[in-house]
């Protein structure tokens, strides 16, 4: 059986020095054509138009384009023999010189990306809250990140709370808005070559509401068919915080009964949704009769409407005086002792935010009398490496379900970038029901 040289798929660049050598591409070329055997172990290539020095469009540009091409070498000296004695690495999807370093390649075709982009911030710290549309420099990708040509961004209350000044981006985040974003990656340092060309939506620490976006390879989810890059973005932040505190930090399980609050927020309908497909039965809180029909409509065991009925009395009721094994809070203040209340013993209440105040009384002796455990966290100053592991796990449990169709974000509006303002404004009406989605280029 004779060895080859293989070509594997996609086909990408290789090497510069082909491309430099003209008598080398010449031969390389031939020994493409001519298909002649030599006893050399297999080497494994990824090649690309440019590294022959074809333009897109020579014909020669159809021998690779191929799935696989099997190269059968006659002589030892030519060809890529010479090269593999310059001590060249394998490479898919991208470029490698020969100290080893990445050298990113622009995008498929028609995705050349530009030095200057549209980017939305807040005007900080003046105190301004109003949004800006502004001119910024396309962020470039360092090892392990890649560059998102943004098609939707979704908006979340951590970016309103950003634009009034109460929530500084952390270290190293850019102060562009946006927390999750989908599009096409057009770009990919050292590490992040197969991502290049594929689809995805990620989690950043900001940057989303723009038209590029640098994203840690690590956060990346490949969007499927099922989904389209408007749902896509409005999956991240959401699906992040409630698998890591209802199902990590609040160990919900199988059976058990839960109380989410802000039932028609975009983490509530998440919330819901999850439960549905993990066997939870969720009771969410409300602020009228008809967002607890919609959630009610979207999977949830029942629909407290908190302006007129004790949310407390109400889950005893439902549970039959047992309570809820986890709470997830994120209105806090006055709410905390409330929802102990509401708990079930051995129950964990996790706090994930603090919209009625950031301080609350509880009694200490009933958290000991009934083993109650108080928690919760915060996603994005977390360090990269643990949101990788969360994509991980999300990626293996819960991707499945998106990929089958099985799982969607509710949406309840999209806005162009330009009109970032008007989808703040809707979200903080508070008349929303799942996720507001910002559509770049639109």
């Amino acid at each position: 059986m004779p060895n080859v040289i293989r070509s594997c798929r996609p086909i990408k660049g290789a090497t510069r020095s082909i491309v430099d050598n003209p008598s080398r591409r010449s031969a390389f070329l031939e020994e493409i054509f001519r298909g002649r055997a030599v006893g050399l172990g297999a080497v494994h290539m990824c090649l690309d138009p440019s590294d022959f020095g074809l333009q897109r469009l020579d014909p020669l540009l159809e021998l690779v384009d191929r799935e696989w091409i099997e190269v059968l070498l006659a002589e030892r000296d030519q060809g890529v023999v010479g090269l593999v004695r310059e001590q060249l690495v394998e490479v898919h999807d991208g470029i490698v010189d020969r100290s080893g370093s990445q050298v990113n390649k622009p995008g498929p075709v028609g995705n050349a990306v530009p030095s200057s982009m549209k980017a939305v911030v807040a005007p900080q710290p003046d105190g301004a809250e109003e949004l800006a549309l502004v001119e910024r420099p396309v962020p470039r990708t360092g090892a392990d990140e890649v560059l998102i040509k943004v098609a939707a961004a979704g908006v979340n209350r951590p970016d309103i709370l950003q634009r009034r000044g109460l929530y500084p981006p952390p270290p190293g985040a850019p102060d562009i808005l946006g927390l999750e974003v989908a599009g096409e990656v057009v770009e990919a340092g050292k590490g992040a070559e197969e991502l290049l060309g594929r689809k995805v939506c990620a989690l950043v620490a900001g940057g989303g509401y723009a038209e590029y976006c640098a994203a840690p390879i690590g956060t990346c989810l490949f969007v499927p068919d099922a989904l389209s890059l408007v749902e896509a973005a409005a999956m991240p932040e959401t699906l992040f915080t409630v698998w890591v505190n209802l199902f990590e930090r609040g160990f919900a399980a199988d059976g058990d009964w839960v109380l989410v609050h802000g039932g028609t927020s975009g983490i509530g309908t998440m919330a819901i949704t999850l439960g549905k497909l993990f066997g939870l039965k969720v009771i969410v809180t409300c602020g009228n009769d008809m967002k607890c029909k919609r959630a009610a409509k979207l999977g949830a065991t029942a629909a407290i409407n908190y302006q007129t009925k004790d949310f407390v009395e109400e889950v005893q009721r439902l549970t039959g005086g047992k309570g809820v094994a986890v709470v997830l809070d994120m209105v806090g203040g006055d709410y905390v002792p409330r929802n102990l209340k509401a708990l079930a013993d051995d129950g964990r209440h996790v706090s994930i935010a603090f919209q009625r105040g950031a301080k609350s009384e509880i009694v200490i002796p009933d958290i000991m009398r009934r083993r109650l455990t108080l928690t919760g966290s915060t996603l994005r100053p977390r360090p990269v490496e643990f949101k990788t592991m969360v994509a991980d796990e999300i990626a293996r449990t819960v991707w499945p379900y998106v990929e089958g169709g099985r799982l969607k974000p509710v949406i309840d509006s999209s806005f162009p970038l330009s009109r970032a303002a008007e989808a703040h404004a809707r979200m903080e009406a508070g008349e929303h029901v799942g996720k507001i989605v910002l559509e770049v280029g639109k």
